[in-house]
C-alpha cells in the first residue's frame, strides 16, 4: 500500500507538469483547453476534506473495480482505458482527456503487474490529493 501511495503522490507531480505542456502547447496551436472554472462549479460542492475522501473512494474503487478489474482482462489495457477515458468525455476537452488516458494507462500497468486493489489505492489517492491541493487553492 505505501508503495502505491508514493506512485499515486509522483503522479500527481508528473500531471501537474504534464498538464502545463499539454495546456501550452494547446494554446500555441489555438486549440480549446478544458474550462477550470466550469469544472470547479460542477464539482465545487466536494471541494472539501469530506469531499476529497468520497471522490477519492468511489471513483478509484468504483472506476478500478469496474474498468481495470473487469474490463481490463478481457479488452486489453489500451481498448479499456479508452472506455475509462470517455468516462471522462462529458466533463472535459481534449487536452484534459489526454491527461486522463495518462493516467489511465498508470492505472492500468499497476493493474497488470500487480492488482486490481492496487491500482484503486493509486487512483483513489490520486484523486483525494487533487481534490486537498483544489482545497488548499493549488489546484482545479
Amino acid at each position: 500500500a505505501g508503495a502505491a501511495v508514493l506512485l499515486a503522490l509522483l503522479l500527481v507531480g508528473a500531471v501537474q507538469l504534464l498538464g502545463t505542456g499539454i495546456e501550452w502547447l494547446w494554446t500555441q496551436l489555438g486549440w480549446t483547453v478544458s474550462d477550470d472554472a466550469a469544472f470547479g462549479e460542477l464539482i465545487g460542492f466536494a471541494i472539501n476534506p469530506i469531499g476529497a475522501v468520497v471522490i477519492g473512494v468511489t471513483a478509484g474503487l468504483g472506476e478500478e473495480l469496474a474498468v481495470r478489474g473487469v474490463l481490463q482482462p478481457r479488452l486489453g489495457l489500451i481498448l479499456s482505458n479508452l472506455f475509462f477515458t470517455s468516462l471522462h468525455a462529458f466533463q472535459y476537452n481534449w487536452d484534459a482527456l489526454l491527461i486522463v488516458f495518462v493516467v489511465g494507462v498508470v492505472c492500468g500497468m499497476v493493474r497488470a503487474r500487480t492488482n486490481t486493489s492496487t491500482a484503486a489505492i493509486v487512483h483513489g489517492v490520486y484523486n483525494f490529493t487533487l481534490v486537498m491541493l483544489a482545497v488548499a487553492g493549488l489546484g482545479m
